[in-house]
Formats: structure tokens, C-alpha cells, sequence
């Protein structure tokens, strides 16, 4: 059994100040010191997927996270470990509890399952591994050799965590739990034009349309990560640039990745251009977002009620509020529009006016009949948008 502060301590050393996750009892004692700690963030995820993916955007914004979950839920980041992080290269620490370990100690029916498969399941998705280095003196070299390994494969590596692995910690009493990034309560957001469930009537405004007015509004500092789909593939067509970042695979991930960048490069906006069945996959998203409130993200949400990049299903969007939910979550400012002229001017404001910004754009179904895809691979874009990102000038 290691000491909280012994594990925080070496794994700062090593560079790691961006933590995520999601909260498991044998994780308590690490994510209470994590939050006590002043040298580091910690940014709560509403899954574990979504840790993954906040992992991923701050590894973009030039940052070493650490990712913490429950095996309950490693089914869930199943879709980011593979799509994501494997197919970009992308690497993080992951430490994974071992609920329902095989002759270990006596734990709920649901982990039984769970407990049984957790190490194969690693290795099935190719994940690296080592038991979690439950003694001070084994903690340097285990974190040395995952560092080796995340270096050479560029790949995610975990530890397993056992029941007792880590010795008891309690948060401080004398410290507000919200110190876990900028978090600042809900001030009013201000919802201009649109109908209550933002669906205004579709006009002749395509998503190629949609994008070319995005873009040519942001700032040249700005970075822009495109949902999966024929939004990152229009994007792309548009005029291939080193801040753009396009999604592949992991679908809903694209607004926890803006999250990691915008907490990670608070100086420059970062613009999430989302689909409305993306989003709709994982919408707990907003949620956490609208906690932290980074100043300099702008998330847009292109609806035309379809999965466009998959047939053109019915996504069940024309019955939800975005908005409604933007306001819930706590975003600042929020629009709803189908002129891009309006667009282009709302994101100029939410610029200049630093507030998290929620815009709700309708479009037409449809993309271009002769539609490409980004000829740069995964692993060379998401170097790139490193890259620029740590070009910019604060």
C-alpha cells in the first residue's frame, strides 16, 4: 500500500499535471489528494469515455494527463481507447480499478463479469498494462517504464488498481472541492433569435455553407475540431489548415476534446463544430463543460435531424431544445440561427467577449455528391494541431 501524496508526487516529477476521470471507491484516496492539490487540474467527466476524450484535447494543448476509472466502466471508453487514442497516437496514463478481481476480494454481481475479462479486454484493444505500483520504492520505475512505452508506441498505458492499493485520503475541509479548474457559477446565459426548441425552418444553407462562415470568422490563433463525419470531410475540402483537427471514429468525442484544448491553451478560442446525432451521443458533455465554463470555447451544433455520414436516418433532434439544454448546462452566452451571416457575427462576439458560447445552426441535409477525405493521416494531424498550437503566443 503506497500513500496518495506518494503516487501524486512521482507522477508530477514525470510531468503529469492533468488529471480526468471518473470516481470508483479504490480511486477515492488519488482523486481527493488530486483535487487538494494546487499543482495540478483535475477536470471531473461525466463517463469514461469522455475522460478519454478530455485526455485527448489536453494532450493536443501540450499537456500529460492521467485518466481514472472504475473497470465497470471501461466498456464505455472502449469506442476513444480504440478510435481515438490508438488511431491518432495519441497517449495518456490510465489507472483502472480492478472491481470483481478473479479469487480477489468479495465485491457486487456486476463486477463479476467485468472483473473476469478486465485485463483481456486491455490487451484485446492492444493497451499496454502492469499491475498499479502498490509499493514507494516500485512507483519511479513503473511510471519510467510506462513513460518508455507511451514514447516508443505512442499509445495509452495502465495500471490496474487493486482494493488497497492506495491508502485512505480525505479531501481538506478547508478547501472548496471547485477548485478543480476555473469553475464559476451560471450568470444568466442570453439565448438571441431562435424558436424555444431552436429548430428554425430549413432554408437553402448547406453545411458546406455553414463551415465557410465559421471559419472565416475565428480568429488565425483559433483551433477548430470537426465532429466525425462529413463535417470533418467538408472542412477539409474547404482548405486544409494545421489547426484543424478532424474526427474520425469516436463519435460524440468531438466537444470533450475542445474541452481538454480549452483548458489546456486558455489563451487562444477553440471552436467545436458538433453534429446534432453526434452530440446527442454523448450530451453529458455540455454538463461538464458548463461547470468548468472555459471562456474561449465556442461549440456549434450544425442540426439538420439527420446522421448524414451514415444514410441519412432520422436522429430525433427535431424534438429536442439544444438550447434549452445549453442554458441548463450552464453555457454563458446562446444563439440559435439559420442565417450565416448571423453565425459569423455571433462568433465574432463570443470572441471578443471571452464567455462560453453555445450556437445552435440549422442546416439542410445533404453534402456534396464529390466529397473527399483528409488525405493527412490520423497520428500526422494530431501533431500538427500540437504543433501550431504550441507555436501560438499566449
Amino acid at each position: 500500500m503506497i500513500e496518495a501524496d506518494d503516487f501524486l508526487a512521482a507522477a508530477k516529477q514525470v510531468g503529469y499535471d492533468f488529471f480526468t476521470g471518473t470516481p470508483c471507491s479504490y480511486l477515492k484516496p488519488l482523486i481527493n489528494r488530486v483535487i487538494d492539490d494546487d499543482g495540478v487540474a483535475f477536470v471531473p467527466a461525466v463517463n469514461e469515455g469522455d475522460a478519454v476524450a478530455i485526455a485527448a484535447g489536453a494532450w493536443l494543448g501540450g499537456r500529460r494527463s492521467v485518466v481514472m476509472f472504475q473497470n465497470s466502466g471501461l466498456g464505455n471508453a472502449v469506442n476513444p481507447i480504440t478510435s481515438l487514442s490508438q488511431t491518432f497516437k495519441i497517449p495518456f496514463l490510465g489507472i483502472v480499478t480492478w472491481r470483481g478481481e478473479p479469487r480477489g476480494a468479495v465485491d457486487e454481481p456486476q463486477h463479476e463479469l467485468m472483473g473476469a475479462i478486465t485485463t483481456d479486454l486491455l490487451e484485446l484493444m492492444r493497451v499496454p498494462w502492469m499491475p498499479f505500483p502498490n509499493e514507494p520504492h516500485r512507483l519511479k520505475q513503473a511510471l519510467a517504464q510506462a513513460g518508455e512505452v507511451m514514447e516508443t508506441q505512442q499509445a495509452p498505458f495502465f495500471f490496474v488498481m487493486k482494493k488497497g492499493d492506495v491508502a485512505p485520503y480525505e479531501l481538506n475541509d478547508s478547501l472548496e472541492t471547485g477548485r478543480i479548474c476555473s469553475v464559476h457559477p451560471a450568470e444568466g446565459a442570453v439565448h438571441n433569435g431562435g424558436s424555444p426548441f431552436g429548430h428554425p425552418p430549413y432554408t437553402a444553407v448547406t453545411r458546406t455553407e455553414a463551415l465557410q462562415a465559421i471559419k472565416g470568422s475565428l480568429d488565425k490563433k483559433s483551433c477548430i475540431v470537426a465532429t466525425t463525419g462529413k463535417t470533418g470531410r467538408e472542412l477539409f475540402e474547404i482548405g486544409d489548415e494545421a489547426r484543424q483537427f478532424y474526427m474520425v471514429g469516436s463519435m460524440g468525442c468531438a466537444l470533450s476534446i475542445g474541452l481538454g484544448l480549452a483548458l489546456t491553451r486558455s489563451s487562444q478560442p477553440v471552436c467545436v463544430v458538433d453534429g446534432d446525432g453526434a452530440l446527442m451521443m454523448r450530451m453529458g458533455a455540455m454538463a461538464t463543460v458548463g461547470r468548468l465554463a472555459p471562456s474561449n470555447l465556442i461549440h456549434v451544433v450544425l442540426d439538420n435531424c439527420v446522421h448524414d455520414s451514415t444514410g441519412g436516418q432520422q436522429t430525433g433532434s427535431e424534438a429536442l431544445g439544444f438550447c434549452g439544454v445549453a442554458q441548463a448546462a450552464g453555457y454563458r452566452k446562446i444563439f440559435s440561427t439559420d442565417d450565416p451571416q448571423a453565425l459569423g457575427r455571433f462568433i465574432e462576439e463570443a470572441q471578443s467577449g471571452r464567455q462560453l458560447a453555445f450556437v445552435h445552426f440549422s442546416i439542410r441535409p445533404g453534402s456534396p455528391k464529390k466529397l473527399g477525405r483528409p488525405t493527412v493521416e490520423p497520428p500526422q494531424m494530431a501533431r500538427r494541431v500540437r504543433a501550431f498550437l504550441s507555436e501560438q503566443q499566449p
